[in-house]
């Protein structure tokens, strides 16, 4: 009984949520079909199956991974150039706040799976106002004492495969089920870490330091890697895979480093508390192990485990840059003064530099000494080697000599394809197999036009974005995967021909525009790589822009568009746009502050030109040509002049610019770039995806009407209505099916075409004038959508309450189309006596459950009219 109430309640939801773009939605189209139970795995080769067994092999397996360390270790001997100031240390070690421990609460995941002490955050806020003061004193003496109380520091390990069909113990990843108490403290030592790791952690690392890009360190291998072949330069690339990186962090190492970061000895105890007398138990089959101790290593799913972990890889960062200081490895020299020799991303870590024997073999040894003092050791197997301008042979002999791989012309780095050589063509094929793994057959089955249509928006972002945000999309490959999509949109697969009732690009035309904003994939491309521009333009002072300026130079207008790179390739694009009607550096403006940053003559800040091309005779009287506005406007503006302005042209430009400047009034703030698409003036991807969507898709003479009250399936529908694209026995015609008749199967008065369904038809006529007298107004014959919204338009109602209204003449044609069709199909005929009370009982759940203020049945039956918003 109880489970077929779940069954009934889960229908209810699905016809309220079904469509929508909603956790429920998501977590039903994303339900694992995957079995994640572990049937057995090899133990010494030989396959066990006995549950006991298999539980003893992997707690064996972990207790001996996580346990104390034998080996005595390598110290830290140099000083760390970034270190706290007193007035951090006093920040980061002040008193714990009750408001504080609430926001670490509300801001943890709420259904997430518990830990040992079996709790969801939903309780925890569910309850506060009973259980918060004791969970405060919990938490409180923690900070106190600097260890957790007894049970607090006990955990559950998941094992989640990280191959398809995992058969041995490694082929598990292991994540930390970690209690509430220990969660909400570490959620607060991280908060208050992240306030301050920025200035602690080298440019190097882009990985959790808020306010560095991700995609920065693939896109710099890229440009150094075309560099390097343009400058036909010998140069080494050696991608490192450390093995089992969080699992192998020794302790007294990670307190060595916070030590040398300047933290306080209060900070070093409440890290010493959290490792300090940790348990583990396996969670196999969801049956737990036995308990064991954890003496080493970073927890998987502990929020700040990330923090410290790259707070540690700093000090192999600082170790490879003592090691370039003394010629012990060689990075790679760029225009000007700027080296590469390292980038790191969490546990990625790529190393560059000249091409040698003893250069790789310096790496190897600086690897060497930090496994001996972190703990964290180099996966050799795992790990690949590229060689620039030398001979295969020559990359086989050293992988050989040191047991990696080679690099096959290109690898992965952040899941972005990176390489030399390589056809980038070819790299898309990932991307396209992975657009319709997420748009499967299987769910276009399961889901309605509604919810194929939020399934396509959600996956539009969910895409593989790392690719399609460094390099532009071939016009073949977007083909390939709009027609992914709109086969998909169509319910149709790739092998399969269904009718295209629309234009596809009409689908992804935004709704201002006639579509039902899809946006197409063009546009994203585009809007994601003109990113980078506005970076460059806006001067972020990042890694990432001083390597484009040491390789490009420094002013984006001397930049080459016919270079083999990726940022030539951008620009390139940028150019492309602009013929086509978006010039994009157009939107990128300066607005001035103090005027301290800005060069007077030649930034764009006053109009839509530099004031150099403005007024180009006084330009070259300047003898400060690079002179900023505020020095400019501190004195006379002729002050800097050669000489003085004489008549003519000259005078003419000097009497324009000091009206203009007139105007300008500088104030305290600092400069900044604007982006006039966004109204925040910050760049907007999705404002810029937008904006060149505007550009290349159609435009419809109307808006598609949409009605929020209703659900996306019903307002799909009626986009398809008034375009006229039903597949109507007229449409079939004209499509070119053969039908006995183009009559109407229900009046047989006419052909059936959509006005005549909707509009005209005895059945239609009579449920439309039902409706009319239900909610009081009166009755017209309409022959067309177009005279029903100039009759909808008159309507004396609130706005609020023609919403409802909209909604159920909505809901109504829905179901005239639905009553068509199982008249043809169904062999049962529906009932015509029953069609009015499913629109109103099918309205009331939709309108009320996605209404702020809720309403009786009684009030929707007897006063719809009354009801609002």
């Amino acid at each position: 009984m109880e489970d077929m109430d779940f069954v009934q309640k889960a229908k209810v939801r699905w016809a309220i949520e079904g469509d929508e773009n909603s956790k429920y939605f998501h977590g039903i189209i994303n339900k694992k079909r995957s079995n994640l139970a572990i049937r057995g795995v090899f133990v010494d080769g030989t396959w066990c199956t006995d549950p006991i067994l298999v539980k003893k092999a992997f707690k064996d397996h972990y207790e001996a991974r996580f346990n104390k360390p034998t080996k005595a270790r390598l110290k830290l001997s140099f000083s760390f150039p970034n270190r706290l100031s007193t007035d951090q240390v006093a920040d980061l070690e002040r008193h714990v706040s009750h408001d504080e421990i609430r926001l670490a609460v509300w801001d943890c995941g709420v259904n997430k799976s518990p830990g040992p002490d079996g709790f969801t955050f939903e309780f925890f806020r569910k309850f506060w106002k009973v259980i918060g003061p004791d969970f405060c004193e919990a938490v409180e003496h923690f900070f106190k004492q600097g260890s957790f109380s007894k049970g607090c520091n006990s955990s559950f390990i998941a094992l989640i495969p990280k191959v398809l069909d995992a058969k041995f113990v490694n082929d598990y990843r292991p994540i930390s089920l970690i209690g509430c108490i220990y969660k909400v403290v570490t959620k607060i030592l991280a908060s208050r870490l992240a306030m301050v790791i920025a200035g602690l952690v080298s440019n190097t690392q882009s990985a959790f330091v808020a306010g560095r890009q991700i995609l920065d360190g693939p896109f710099i291998l890229n440009e150094v890697l075309d560099w390097c072949k343009r400058k036909k330069k010998k140069a080494l690339f050696f991608k490192v895979d450390f093995a089992k990186a969080y699992d192998s962090v020794r302790w007294d190492f990670l307190l060595d480093v916070l030590e040398a970061f300047g933290f306080g000895s209060t900070w070093c105890t409440w890290i010493r508390g959290i490792s300090d007398f940790a348990k583990a138990s396996l969670l196999v089959n969801g049956s737990p192990s036995d308990e064991f101790h954890i003496h080493r290593g970073l927890k998987q799913g502990d929020p700040l485990s990330p923090f410290l972990f790259i707070l540690v890889m700093e000090a192999l960062h600082l170790s490879v840059c003592k090691a370039v200081d003394e010629d012990v490895f060689k990075g790679i020299q760029l225009q000007g003064s700027l080296a590469l020799s390292h980038l790191f991303y969490a546990d990625d870590a790529f190393f560059m530099g000249e091409w040698s024997d003893n250069n790789l073999r310096g790496i190897i040894n600086i690897l060497k000494c930090f496994h001996l003092a972190s703990g964290l050791q180099i996966n050799i197997h795992k790990s690949q080697i590229l060689g620039v301008g030398v001979s295969r042979s020559r990359v086989e002999d050293m992988a050989s000599s040191l047991g990696c791989t080679i690099m096959e012309n290109k690898f992965r780095y952040l899941g972005v394809m990176v390489g030399a050589g390589m056809t980038r063509h070819k790299a898309w094929d990932d991307v396209i197999l992975k657009l319709q793994s997420r748009l499967s057959k299987w769910k276009a089955k399961t889901l309605s036009i509604g919810g194929r249509l939020t399934l396509l928006k959600s996956v539009l972002g969910a895409s593989p974005l790392y690719n399609m945000s460094i390099f532009k999309v071939p016009k073949g490959v977007l083909k390939v995967m709009e027609s992914i999509r709109s086969n998909f949109f169509k319910g149709a697969s790739m092998l399969e021909k269904k009718i295209s009732w629309i234009a596809w690009d009409k689908v992804l035309a935004s709704k201002k525009k006639g579509g039902l904003g899809v946006s197409s994939y063009f546009a994203l491309n585009r809007a994601l790589l003109l990113k980078w521009v506005w970076r460059f333009v806006s001067q972020d002072d990042s890694l990432w822009f001083r390597v484009i300026q040491a390789v490009h130079g420094d002013k984006i207008d001397s930049h080459s568009v016919r270079k083999v790179s990726i940022w030539s390739s951008i620009l390139k694009e940028v150019q492309v746009l602009k013929s086509s009607g978006f010039d994009f550096l157009s939107y990128c403006s300066k607005r001035i502050g103090d005027g301290q940053s800005t060069s007077f003559w030649k930034e764009t800040w006053m109009g839509d030109i530099p004031l150099c091309e403005l007024c180009p005779r006084l330009f070259a009287l300047d003898s400060a040509p690079n002179i900023c506005v505020a020095a400019k406007m501190a004195g006379p503006l002729d002050t800097s002049f050669r000489r003085s302005v004489r008549g003519g042209v000259e005078q003419q430009e000097f009497s324009d610019l000091s009206s203009f400047l007139n105007s300008v009034v500088l104030s305290t703030s600092n400069d900044r770039w604007y982006f006039s698409l966004s109204s925040s003036g910050e760049f907007s991807v999705k404002d810029t995806r937008l904006a060149i969507d505007d550009l290349v898709l159609p435009s419809h003479s109307e808006p598609t009407r949409w009605v929020k009250l209703i659900p996306i399936k019903i307002n799909v529908f009626m986009w398809r209505a008034r375009r006229g694209c039903l597949p109507t026995r007229y449409n079939l015609v004209q499509k070119g099916v053969i039908l006995e008749s183009t009559s109407c199967p229900v009046c047989f008065s006419d052909e059936e075409d959509v006005h005549h369904l909707l509009f005209r038809c005895s059945l239609s006529q009579e449920v439309l004038h039902r409706v009319c007298r239900w909610w009081e107004i009166d009755f017209q014959l309409w022959r067309s959508f177009s005279e029903w919204d100039e009759w909808f338009s008159s309507i004396r109602l609130p706005g609020s309450v023609k919403g409802f209204l909209e909604g159920v003449f909505y809901v109504a044609w829905w179901f005239i189309w639905g009553f068509q069709n199982r008249s043809t199909f169904d062999v049962n005929k529906p009932s015509r006596s029953i069609l009015f009370e499913n629109i109103v009982s099918s309205s009331f759940l939709w309108c009320n459950s996605r209404c702020s203020r809720k309403f009786s049945r009684d009030d929707w039956l007897k006063n719809p009219h009354l009801i609002s918003l």
